[in-house]
This record gives structure tokens, C-alpha cells and sequence, in this order.
């Protein structure tokens, strides 16, 4: 069975949690982490030990790379918010709105700048708007004490970090590096599958679209390992310039084979022809080729071998390549154009597999001293004024949480202030914080009520410390077995980390339903309103979008039109502004789907764009296509200037676009061209990059007409 054929999606899996060995390693650890958190809070007397495992829980992360970038970023925004909430207090213990007023100002402030930036030093700074938040409103019911509570919470808090950390570390560690390394390696065979699902003529769209979605998830993913990875080991810092490299190349691939899928799509309509029979045996040649290296493990270990296997390929493309050029003027034009095309797109997919291969060879190959300057990090795609959105909703959901608290004097009003704060972190990035926030609530609650049964039934027939901690290592091992599973991570951290917490873990046990009930009650209302937040104050990515699309359409594309940037500067800077949004996209989004899709489109567009105005310079090509490729290369530069400017006019400019594409399309089909000549073979080849660019008006309007938002 070909590698095509075992590409549709797999389905709903009855026991979707990861059970290998590795997971349970991990699951294991962590609850003996915890355990041990607890029991170093137990004996330094600390107020509410159970911040300590609940603080490992949140903190769990499979690679030891992870592990201490987290740690190192929660202990930043831990002393720094613990410090805020006491100059808060300090300031104001005694007048109410001052002190909320600055605690949702921080908060704000900081929720701004992590919307600003990405990975953990975001989560830093929503850390510490956090914990300025609990110390200044908890210490504000008993200032005398607010010392000794922002002490004790810290004191937990670090406590948790060390011990998951060193858990991490010393138990059976897999670094960041190593995973790096394996997936770029699972990562290269997902492309080479996804190049052959390209070339399969008769392969359901459906299939491919939902391939091209779990490769988007394997991107973000592999972006995220690269960034822990730094924390780990000097060279894989000096290599990050390369490692980001691989990203663009990951993407370059995608964008690639997507346009060369829809175009094969005419040879299933064709089926037979002399363009069809000469481009035939290339392309299963290739995908023959593609097919063995995403079937071979062993295929990333070999790089020699496998750029060998990738220049074969792209030999015998080339040749056919030649072979239709040189029937130009014996067969109708439109088939050898769209025949040209698709060679011409494979040799571009093989290029970028290829590059992927020498940036791994150039990166995670290479040991010693580093010779490379390492870039600051890029911004994510959060704008300014989406990152102040979303720390203005952050103030704002302080103000009105600690308002109700105030005017209902509910004496478990801090409990929903917590439970709104949690939620909070779900709105940082997120378009739809609401999607990530509901699972959170829901796992909550199942926490509370496993929390509560345990209490009752369980804890008072255990007598000691060892026998509690046997008890939480079995009972916690669900969660933790979760939380190493990708699609579980957020559940199996909120139930097990919650369980913990509840189970009735503080210093002197003495089970109290009613208390038990209002404080889990008060926070789950909590919880509840920060979805009620998301909802009724929404800040989504679609400005960064709009401004994303505005910037391709008028300003790089026209520049790779009129060749005043190498076209692949142009796709390069394309990706890089996909690479930023692509964590903000949700692909079961038809908004969102087109986005990408076009985005996507336009970075290929970029390629024929340049190979245009290369093309119209070549001595060989009549003169008359030459000056239509001219006339067409500068008007569609000035009508594309045009559209970011267009407002309601949009559609007409759009279409005054594509009637440009198709007037220079019929002027080069008009020609006569004497067979087997250079000048055919050019004007063909000018063909072929005018059908592409053509193409994308009826496969992408939704993007170039700026409608890529969701219904």
C-alpha cells in the first residue's frame, strides 16, 4: 500500500491516550514531583502547601528544555508579581478602589506586553499580573499578614518549580534537542507524504486538505520545541538562525505542493494526451521517490543519500521539462503550459526538500563553539492594538469581578477573582479562548467532584504522610498519563493539578462541605464569567490579518512583479508573516482556512512573479511576448497597489486583475510559434507561470478579496 493511500485521516481511536512507555515515565515523575512538593511544604509549615503540587502539575512538560524555560520564566513572574502586590498593598491596604485600580491596571499592563510577545516569556508576564493580583487582594483582608502570604505563595510556588524541574532532569530526561531532532526527522517524512498525496491525481480533496492541516499542527509544534531547545545547550542557541530557517522551508514546501495539487487536478480531466504521457512517468517517478523516503525511519539520518535521491528526481522533471518545450507550436498551447507547470512545481517541492535537508545538516549536525549571532526573537503576529484589547479586557474583568465581590460582600468572592484570573491566560493569542477555556471548566469541575469523594471516602481511613502520597501517585496518574498526550495536555494538567489541590491537602485536615462547596463554587462562577468575557469582548487576529493581506497584496507581490526584490525574498518575508499567525489559526474555520489557503497561494504567486520577469528579458522571446509580458507585469503591479486602498470597490479591482492575467494569457496563446524553437519554448514557459497566477483568482477569492473572515 503506497503511502498516498494510507494517508486519509485515521478517525476517532477508541483509547485516544497515549499509553507508551515514555508517557507513563513522564506521568510517574510528575506525581512523584508533586508528592514531594507537598511534602517539602508540609515541613517548612507553609500555609497552603497544596499551591506546591498544583504548582508542579502547571508546570508539567515532557522535555527537560521545556521543563527550565518554563521554571525559569514562572520564578521571573512570580517575585515580580509578588513584589507588585506588595507595593500595592503597601500603598493602598486601606482604600479599596486604589488598590483594585492598580492591581487591574498591572494586570492589563501585563497581559499587554504578553500578548506582544510568545512561548514562555509571554507566560512570564501573565504570571506575574497573576500573582499581583492574589497577593494585593488576598493580603488586602489581612494587611498585617500580607507579608507572610506573598512569602508563603512564593515559598510554594518556587517549591513546585524545583522539584518538577529536577524531577525533569534527573528522571529519565529527554532533552529538547533529542525531540527537536526526531521530529524534524518525522517532520521531513510528513512533507515527503504530503508531496506524494500532491502528485496522486485521483487523491479526494478532503484527504488532502485534512493531510495539509495536521502538517500546519506539526509546524507550530516544531516551533515551539525550537524555542524550548535554546534552554538547553549553547549550540543549539548558536543554530537557532538555521532552525528558523527549516520553519520557512517547512512552509515553502506547503505552499508548493498545495499549488501543485489543484493544477494536476486537469490531468485527471485530460487523461491521456502527449503532454499527459511525457509528464506522466516524471511525476510517478517522483512520487515513487517521495513515497520510499517518508516510508524509510532511518531516510533523515542520511542526508547524502537522500539529496541524492531528491536530484534524481528533479533530473528526470527537468528532462521532461525539455521535452515539452521543445514540442512548443506542434500541440496546443494551454495543455504543455499547464504540462510545463506542474513539472516545473514538482522541481520547486523537490528544491524545498531539499533546502530542508541542508538546514538540518548545517544546524543540529553541527557541534562546537557557535559562529552564529543570534536574532532577537521576531514578534508574534499580536498587533498593538489587539495586545491592548486584550490586557484591556484583562483590567476590566479585574474591575468587574472585584466590583461583584465589593457590592455582594461574598465572602468567597477572592475564589472568583482566582477562578477569573485563571481563565484569563486563555485569552493571550487565542482567537477563540473560549474553546481552549470550556475544556478547562469542564475537567474543573470532574477535578472537584474526584476532589470531594476522595475526601469523604478516602483520606480519612489514611494514616500518614506515605500513605497520602501513595494515594496521589495512583490517583494522579490519569491526569499526568493526559497531560503527556498532545490533544489532552490543558485536561490532564487542570485535573490532576486540581484534584490535588482540592483533595484536602493543607496543612491540618479537617473536611468542611459547606466551605468546601462556596470556595469551589466561587471559582468555578469565576471561571464562568471570564467565558462570558470572551464572549461578549472578543479580540481575534483579524486586524494582524487584514494588515498581513494589505502587505502581500500591496506591497510584495508588486514589488516581485516588478522585479525590484528577488521573488524569493518576497515568499520568504510571506512565510515569515504566516509562521507568526499560524498558532492563531483554526483550521476547522472556514475563515481561517481560507487565510491560509490564500496566504499560501500568494507566496507561490511570488515564485512566477520573479520567473516573469526573468523571462520577459530573455533575447530569444518574440518580441511581441515580451512586450505583452512587460504590459502585463505592470499593470497587474499597479492595479494589485491598488486593492488594499480599494474599500468597497475591492471587487473590481480584483476582477480587473484577473482580466489582466487573462488578456496576456490569450495574447501568448495568439502566437504563432515555430515548433520545436527557443522562442516557443519561452513563451511557453511564460504560459505556464501566467496559468498559475490565473489560478489563484478562482482558488483563492476568498483571500484576495479580503472575505477570509468567519460567518
Amino acid at each position: 500500500m503506497s503511502v498516498a493511500e494510507t494517508a486519509r485521516p485515521d478517525g476517532w481511536r477508541p483509547f485516544p491516550i497515549d499509553l507508551s512507555w515514555r508517557n507513563w515515565v513522564f506521568a510517574l515523575r510528575t506525581a512523584l514531583a508533586g508528592v514531594t512538593a507537598l511534602a517539602i511544604a508540609y515541613w517548612l509549615e507553609m500555609q497552603d502547601p497544596q499551591w506546591a503540587i498544583l504548582t508542579v502539575y502547571l508546570l508539567a512538560q515532557s522535555t527537560s528544555g521545556a521543563a527550565l524555560a518554563k521554571s525559569v520564566y514562572r520564578i521571573y513572574g512570580t517575585l515580580a508579581g509578588a513584589a507588585m502586590g506588595l507595593v500595592f498593598l503597601a500603598l493602598f491596604a486601606e482604600s479599596g478602589p486604589p488598590l483594585v485600580g492598580c492591581v487591574a491596571l498591572f494586570v492589563g499592563l501585563t497581559f499587554y506586553l504578553a500578548a506582544r510577545l510568545a512561548n514562555f516569556a509571554a507566560y512570564a508576564f501573565m504570571l506575574a499580573g497573576y500573582t499581583a493580583l492574589l497577593v494585593a487582594l488576598e493580603g488586602s483582608a489581612d494587611p498585617m499578614n500580607a507579608w507572610s502570604i506573598a512569602a508563603d505563595r512564593t515559598g510554594e510556588i518556587v517549591i513546585g518549580i524545583v522539584c518538577g524541574t529536577v524531577a525533569t532532569v534527573l528522571i529519565l530526561p529527554r532533552y529538547a534537542g533529542d525531540a527537536l531532532r526526531e521530529q524534524m526527522a518525522a517532520l521531513f517524512r510528513q512533507l515527503c507524504r504530503y508531496g506524494a498525496v500532491a502528485l496522486q491525481p485521483d487523491m479526494p480533496f478532503a484527504t488532502f486538505v485534512a493531510l495539509r492541516r495536521e502538517m500546519v499542527d506539526a509546524v507550530v509544534k516544531f516551533d515551539a520545541l525550537r524555542s524550548y531547545a535554546v534552554f538547553e545547550a549553547p549550540e543549539l542557541r548558536a543554530d537557532d538562525v538555521l532552525l528558523r530557517r527549516t520553519l520557512r522551508e517547512f512552509l515553502r514546501v506547503l505552499a508548493v505542493a498545495r499549488g501543485l495539487f489543484v493544477r494536476i487536478d486537469d490531468f485527471r480531466v485530460e487523461g491521456a494526451g502527449p503532454v499527459v504521457e511525457q509528464v506522466r512517468p516524471a511525476l510517478e517517478h517522483t512520487r515513487a521517490t517521495l513515497e520510499r523516503l517518508a516510508a524509510d525511519p532511518s531516510a533523515f539520518a542520511d542526508p547524502h543519500r537522500v539529496r541524492r535521491d531528491l536530484l534524481a528526481a528533479r533530473g528526470q522533471l527537468d528532462a521532461a521539462a525539455l521535452q515539452l518545450q521543445a514540442m512548443a507550436g506542434a500541440v496546443p498551447f494551454a495543455p504543455l503550459a499547464n504540462g510545463l507547470l506542474i513539472l516545473r512545481r514538482a522541481g520547486d517541492l523537490l528544491h524545498g526538500l531539499s533546502l530542508v535537508i541542508v538546514c538540518e545538516a548545517a544546524s543540529l549536525r553541527r557541534r562546537g563553539r557557535g559562529t552564529l549571532r543570534i536574532p532577537a526573537e521576531a514578534m508574534p503576529a499580536t498587533a498593538r492594538r489587539e495586545a491592548m484589547l486584550v490586557g484591556l479586557r484583562a483590567a476590566l474583568g479585574v474591575v468587574l469581578a472585584s466590583a461583584f465581590w465589593a457590592g455582594s460582600e461574598w465572602n468567597q468572592g477572592f475564589g472568583a477573582v482566582t477562578g477569573l484570573g485563571l481563565m484569563l491566560f486563555f485569552s493571550v493569542n487565542q482567537d477563540r479562548p473560549g474553546k481552549l477555556g470550556l475544556p478547562v471548566l469542564i475537567w474543573s469541575v470532574l477535578a472537584m467532584a474526584a476532589a470531594y469523594a476522595a475526601m469523604v471516602f478516602v483520606l480519612p481511613r489514611l494514616e500518614g504522610y506515605g500513605a497520602l502520597a501513595i494515594f496521589l501517585v495512583l490517583v494522579l496518574l490519569p491526569g499526568g498519563l493526559m497531560a503527556g498526550t498532545p490533544a489532552y495536555v490543558w485536561q490532564g494538567i487542570i485535573f490532576a493539578g486540581f484534584l490535588a489541590d482540592q483533595i484536602g491537602t493543607g496543612n491540618l485536615f479537617q473536611p468542611d462541605e459547606l466551605t468546601f462547596f462556596n470556595t469551589n463554587l466561587a471559582f468555578v462562577a469565576g471561571m464562568m464569567a471570564g467565558l462570558m468575557l470572551f464572549a461578549l469582548f472578543p479580540v481575534t487576529s483579524q486586524a494582524s490579518r487584514r494588515r498581513a493581506w494589505a502587505e502581500i497584496v500591496g506591497r510584495l507581490l508588486p514589488m516581485a512583479a516588478r522585479g525590484e526584490r528577488h521573488e524569493r525574498r518576497v515568499l520568504g518575508e510571506i512565510v515569515d508573516m504566516l509562521a507568526q499567525l499560524l498558532p492563531r489559526l483554526s483550521l476547522d474555520r472556514s475563515g481561517d482556512e481560507d487565510f491560509l489557503r490564500g496566504t499560501l497561494g500568494a507566496a507561490s504567486c511570488a515564485l512566477e512573479l520573479g520567473r516573469l520577469n526573468r523571462l520577459r528579458l530573455e533575447p530569444a522571446l518574440p518580441p511581441a511576448a515580451g512586450e505583452a509580458l512587460a504590459r502585463f507585469l505592470t499593470r497587474f503591479a499597479a492595479v494589485l497597489e491598488t486593492w488594499p486602498r480599494a474599500g468597497a470597490r475591492l471587487p473590481d479591482a480584483v476582477a480587473e486583475a484577473e482580466a489582466t492575467v487573462a488578456t496576456a494569457r490569450a495574447m501568448l496563446e495568439a502566437l504563432t510559434l515555430a515548433p520545436g524553437s527557443a522562442a516557443a519554448a519561452l513563451t511557453v514557459r511564460a504560459g505556464a507561470s501566467l496559468r498559475f497566477i490565473g489560478d489563484r483568482f478562482s482558488i483563492d477569492r476568498a483571500f484576495l478579496t479580503r472575505s477570509f473572515r468567519e460567518a
